[in-house]
């Protein structure tokens, strides 16, 4: 009788009631299909009833996320309060959207003044629009929540300009819209984080000083209190019921600020000069910023993961805050590490994670990676090994404990370490060739197998898995550990033509432009060769490596050119001899898995083993030109032989050399 009930009503455009009634009924009977059209008709008719929403986006979130997108797209721009753009020009009104196709027969009643005024779902309280959209101030949480999803769902989409956007909107919406864009909330958690000192009264696009401000876990725990003075409350959900729907609130807008920190943090170590519609080029500080203001709204294991993995590449020797504050946050001193430097405080939120999670797999195998870097293997070889305790198919834990204790010379406990990680993700280039090299270490040949080399000619016998001799030429195809090892290294090989695509823009341009007038007399021919040149390189493959050659032969130049006027001509020039830099969105790129002195134990080609050695040189050079103790220009020359020069060579790596074992 019910459901007749309802269904003599359908006709009426009004009854949203009987329609998620409907919806609901259906949706218990497994009929997911017919539910779904009344939860749409709900939303046609009725755009802020975000009931339904949820109800269909809950639906269709896993198999069927784009069309899960589009509805929220629709919800936006069905809802959205007409505003001035924000200074990065993002709006929810941009792009057109349509609407799926569902029966309009039986419903009618689209009105403008059904879409501004509160219905049936959506009750008259204060703070109507506080969000942007048409709806209470009550349900901020919950329009807060769906784009939230909807950024997590373009991020699964790899859409990742998109998810930005939609992560930027959720954090806006939770300011009450008194934050015009992430780039000002990020200006703001400066300034309120910045020591009164160092303040000059003006916010900045960075810290005051321009470096990146650097906090341990307790003071970054109050960010909120000092970006919103009302006890740390988020404005935008004032009006959001107490208990668990603010409380859910709260934490996904924790999570949108994590979400978009990590966007750009990876941004960053790709060299992306921008994300979508966000133009702005986030740095280290800017990153941070919206960290310490997630982790003061939820403390968070994976947040303090996520800042300790960025304060460990920062090569800041200190905070500008006093050392009382660190020492405040007391962890046991570690030789190697400076208190209050980036890796002091890595460590710091390494271990704040860990006494929220002690189970936590990643902040264990960083904190192990950390200790490594800095020495401290015995300690390493500690965490990792509780990483593995935690989880068992880490593949990174393994393979890092893997490392750690071959470097220690317990190559039997490294070969089952990288067996495991194998075992866990047969595609982990890092294991895979870790595996290889510690079995020809010890000379264990079992299930070597190798590559089809020149036809045949070379590496033609093949070891299975038993250790017995194989033709090549008989299976026609590479076999065994050897053959995947040479697909990694040469797929990567192929990626690394990709790295730095995009980084040559016209200030580079100018710059390399100005060291020419200083090297040349033929200032403008040469200049306009140049310019050609470098055009021709932009977009195109081995841009980021024929861009560090040329600044690598530059510097060359420059030192000789000094050296010329210095001995030669007996006089300097008055402007210097400036080192060319390397652009800023130019990341370090990452090389091969086999290194260079492990070659020979890889039936690799010529041409393959230069490209090797090649990628590790660009690396270096790209890593130290990015130092901060690099000197703005050229190093002085020396002084001409007297009566030779002293060539010599000492290698720090004794330990990883192929033949050490020897």
């Amino acid at each position: 009788m019910g459901c007749r009930y309802i269904s003599h009503h359908l006709t009426q455009a009004s009854n949203i009631e009987a329609l998620l009634n409907m919806a609901a009924s259906l949706y218990s009977l497994n009929r997911q299909a017919e539910a779904e059209k009344y939860w749409l008709a709900v939303i046609r008719i009725r755009p802020q009833c975000l009931e339904a929403v949820e109800h269909l986006v809950g639906l269709l979130y896993k198999r069927r996320s784009k069309e899960a997108v589009d509805i929220i797209q629709y919800i936006q721009q069905a809802l959205v309060i007409p505003r001035p753009a924000s200074s990065n020009g993002l709006s929810v009104m941009d792009g057109h959207f349509e609407f799926p196709d569902v029966p309009t027969t039986e419903f009618s009643g689209w009105t403008s003044e059904a879409l501004l005024s509160p219905g049936i779902c959506c009750h008259e309280s204060g703070g109507f629009g506080s969000s942007g959209y048409s709806i209470p101030g009550s349900d901020n949480g919950r329009m807060l929540a769906l784009i939230h999803a909807k950024g997590t769902m373009l991020y699964s989409l790899k859409d990742v300009g998109g998810a930005a956007e939609a992560f930027e909107e959720a954090v806006l919406i939770s300011t009450d819209r008194r934050i015009s864009c992430i780039n000002h909330l990020v200006r703001k958690i400066q300034y309120v984080l910045t020591p009164d000192a160092l303040k000059s009264g003006e916010l900045t696009t960075g810290t005051l000083d321009g470096t990146p401000l650097l906090l341990p876990p307790h003071r970054a725990r109050h960010t909120a209190q000092l970006v919103f003075p009302a006890s740390g409350e988020l404005p935008g959900l004032r009006y959001v019921p107490d208990g668990s729907p603010r409380k859910a609130a709260i934490q996904t807008t924790s999570n949108s600020l994590l979400s978009l920190a990590k966007i750009f943090q990876d941004a960053m170590s790709t060299g992306t000069s921008s994300i979508g519609r966000i133009q702005h080029v986030f740095g280290v500080g800017d990153i941070l910023a919206l960290y310490y203001l997630s982790l003061s709204l939820q403390e968070s294991p994976s947040t303090a993961n996520n800042v300790g993995i960025l304060l460990a590449s920062v090569q800041q020797a200190s905070s500008p805050y006093p050392r009382e504050v660190f020492e405040a946050h007391h962890h046991p001193h570690i030789p190697g590490i400076v208190p209050g430097s980036g890796l002091s405080l890595a460590l710091a939120y390494y271990n704040y994670g860990l006494g929220i999670d002690p189970k936590h797999v990643h902040l264990h195998t960083n904190l192990g990676s950390l200790l490594k870097d800095i020495g401290q293997l015995d300690l390493a070889i500690q965490m990792y090994e509780q990483a593995v305790a935690c989880d068992g198919t880490f593949d990174i834990a393994l393979t890092n404990l893997a490392n750690a204790v071959k470097d220690r010379g317990r190559i039997g406990d490294a070969i089952m370490y990288y067996k495991r990680a194998v075992g866990a993700n047969p595609d982990f280039a890092e294991a895979v060739c870790g595996l290889a090299s510690a079995l020809n270490s010890v000379c264990d040949w079992r299930g070597r197998g190798g590559v089809l080399l020149v036809g045949g000619k070379y590496d033609r016998w093949h070891v299975d898995e038993e250790g017995m001799l194989h033709d090549a030429l008989d299976q026609g195809q590479g076999t065994g550990l050897t053959n995947r090892v040479v697909s990694i290294v040469r797929r990567q090989l192929d990626d690394s033509a990709s790295w730095g695509c995009g980084v040559i823009q016209d200030d580079i341009i100018s710059m390399i432009e100005t060291q020419m007038n200083v090297l040349t007399r033929d200032a403008e021919g040469l200049t306009f060769e140049v310019r050609s040149e470098l055009r021709k390189w932009s977009r195109n493959p081995w841009e980021g490596t024929r861009l560090v050659r040329l600044i690598e032969r530059i510097t060359r130049s420059m030192l000789w050119l000094w050296y010329h006027d210095r001995h030669i001509l007996g006089s300097e020039s008055p402007a210097g001899y400036p080192r060319p830099r390397l652009p800023s969105t130019l990341t370090v790129p990452a090389a091969p898995t086999v290194l260079p002195f492990h070659t020979f134990t890889c039936p690799l080609t010529a041409r393959e083993i230069r490209m090797i050695s090649q990628r590790n040189a660009i690396r270096i050079s790209c890593s130290t030109l990015r130092s901060s103790w690099i000197p703005t220009s050229v190093y002085p020359p020396p002084c001409p032989p007297n009566p030779h020069l002293n060539v010599g060579y000492v290698s720090s790596d004794f330990n990883n050399h192929p033949l050490a074992h020897l």
